[in-house]
């Protein structure tokens, strides 16, 4: 089992429903292309694992996460969903260059921000697993 499992089992099991972690996040800064896209594949990369990390800890299916890529337009993005919580992380191609962004009912609304980076990721989604209201009476064992 990996850290994340362990650490997203351990908030399921807990006794008490848990506070919702906060990702770390940045003010959106504009980027170089390549940059931008790397980073964007970066974070879309490591959000799949996370995914499937997640689903094999939770125990009912109809409160998996899902992952969503979105295809077309300006914008390089995929959308992760805990029951009716979601987090649409993005890049946007203007001008030769990238604006990443993260948009969730879930975080703090303002100024465009972004994940500081794939370390922000298990933070998003324990987030949105806490924010969806999963929680477990017994605690979660997985072997």
């Amino acid at each position: 089992m990996t850290f994340f499992m362990h650490r997203l089992a351990e908030v399921l099991g807990a006794p008490e429903p848990q506070q919702a972690p906060q990702p770390a996040l940045r003010p959106a800064l504009p980027l170089a292309r390549n940059e931008g896209t790397d980073r964007q594949i970066a974070l879309r990369s490591l959000a799949e694992q996370l995914v499937c990390e997640a689903n094999a800890v939770i125990e009912d299916p109809a409160s998996h996460l899902a992952l969503v890529d979105e295809v077309g337009g300006e914008d390089l993005a995929f959308t992760i969903t805990c029951r009716d919580h979601g987090a649409r992380v993005s890049t946007h191609y203007t001008g030769g260059r990238t604006l990443g962004r993260i948009i969730s009912a879930d975080l703090p609304q303002g100024e465009p921000q972004e994940l500081v980076g794939p370390e922000a990721l298990p933070d998003l989604l324990v987030r949105l697993v806490v924010a969806a209201g999963l929680h477990n009476a017994e605690p979660v064992h997985i072997s």
